[in-house]
């Protein structure tokens, strides 16, 4: 499941979909990228992501932002 992207560009692709998301979805984020205990900012725990985890993290982001799009074209 590659894409191609470098974990650079992963990181800026997750951030600049991130800011087209709300802000219950960038929460959702940050609690499954981050420890519980832990409540970093959501463009700083992108920032801090290991690079195997990008990948996953950007389809969720693609995703949400899918859905979100769908929801917005039909109401």
């Amino acid at each position: 499941m590659s894409d191609g992207l470098t974990p650079k560009q992963r990181r800026t692709e997750i951030k600049r979909i991130l800011s087209l998301l709300d802000d219950q979805q960038r929460r959702m984020f940050v609690m499954m990228y981050s420890p519980p205990s832990e409540y970093p900012d959501v463009y700083d725990l992108v920032d801090t992501m290991p690079a195997k985890r990008l990948q996953w993290a950007l389809v969720q982001c693609r995703n949400s932002y899918y859905t979100l799009f769908k929801v917005i074209k039909s109401a």
